[in-house]
């Protein structure tokens, strides 16, 4: 009778362990899904981290705004009302990109801000700005003054999604060089050599573009940020795009084009798409990829030319495409050759 009653209690102990290893197994999910999932604790902490900050900004903005008007009222020089923010033309900071880097981190923080955002409007320092997709700024390069322009807002992608000081996926302005950085050849100099295997990662024109004599030569390089870009790596094979973390880049095709020489995917004379068109493209350069287009000409010391993209000709070998002075989405050109530089950038 008592061995009976021992092996009636060991089954009541084996189902109460199976009932609490399940129990425990459950919580375990539940806390996994409350800290790792996208509604996490963590992800919600983050976005209040993110409001508090734009709160905080906003009313250091307002009480500004407060002690200028009382300073006006002593002064004899206001009427008592608090005024908004001035509003500072664009020109006036055309050059400025220490200001430029504190209205990015601007359009960061506003989620009402996307790829397809033609203006936007903000506040830093209690000073307004506004800028358009198209707006043309400057920078220096090797001393010269070169125009660049404003391409779309949050397109491109981040590698290092903290550096606006929050956790930001996109780059908050994607900028184009108007004035090409003169001529140089895409990937060697000698025709038996020239070649456009593994793609834009591999071309001196990359390594040129990230080394002292490119991006060190810019008045605005600690302000770039690294993004990430597509490219084709092998030039007749659309499945083998794949990704490379810039600086500065050339602009892809598709990233230009709309069109290409064939249906679906392809753009100019590559075989398929290397990133999205951008949004200036699209409301600008709306001609077909083979028809002159005044909004895709480039300069080269002053006169339209020429300029390099970075994608591969699907049919050869050796070949980039590139755009001609009239704005022609061009057949391309041997990588051996010379074109302009009109690279791209994030801030």
């Amino acid at each position: 009778m008592r061995k009976i009653e021992l092996q009636k209690n060991n089954g009541i102990t084996l189902v109460a362990l199976v009932v609490t290893i399940v129990i425990l197994l459950i919580l375990a999910g539940i806390t996994i899904m409350y800290t790792m999932g996208d509604n996490s604790i963590f992800k919600k902490a983050q976005e209040a981290k993110n409001k508090t900050e734009e709160a905080i900004q906003n009313e250091q903005e307002y009480m500004n705004s407060i002690d200028n008007m009382l300073n006006e009222y002593l002064n004899g020089t206001g009427n008592g009302e608090a005024t908004g923010p001035e509003e500072i033309p664009i020109g006036n900071i055309k050059s400025d990109w220490a200001t430029i880097e504190k209205i990015a981190k601007e359009i960061a923080k506003d989620n009402n801000i996307t790829s397809e955002t033609e203006k936007i409007t903000v506040i830093v320092d209690n000073k307004k700005y506004t800028i358009s997709v198209g707006d043309i700024f400057e920078a220096d390069w090797n001393g010269t003054s070169k125009r660049v322009r404003v391409l779309g807002f949050k397109h491109d992608d981040l590698v290092d999604q903290t550096v606006y000081g929050g956790t930001y996926e996109k780059a908050s302005i994607s900028f184009e060089f108007v004035d090409c950085l003169g001529t140089h050849n895409m990937n060697g100099t000698d025709i038996s050599t020239s070649t456009n295997a593994n793609g834009w990662a591999a071309t001196e024109m990359r390594t040129f573009l990230e080394g002292s004599n490119g991006r060190g030569q810019l008045s605005n390089n600690s302000y770039l940020k690294q993004v990430k870009k597509r490219y084709i790596k092998t030039y007749n094979d659309a499945s083998s795009v794949t990704t490379s973390n810039d600086y500065l880049w050339l602009l892809s095709a598709s990233e230009v084009l709309k069109d290409g020489y064939g249906e679906g995917d392809t753009r100019g004379y590559a075989i398929t798409k290397e990133g999205e068109q951008y949004l200036y493209y699209q409301k600008n350069a709306t001609e077909t990829w083979n028809t002159e287009s005044a909004n895709r000409k480039k300069y080269v010391n002053g006169s339209a030319g020429s300029w390099w993209l970075r994608s591969p000709i699907y049919n050869y070998s050796t070949y980039f495409c590139d755009v001609d002075n009239s704005g022609h989405g061009n057949g391309g050109y041997y990588s051996y050759g010379t074109s302009g530089v009109a690279p791209g950038f994030c801030i």
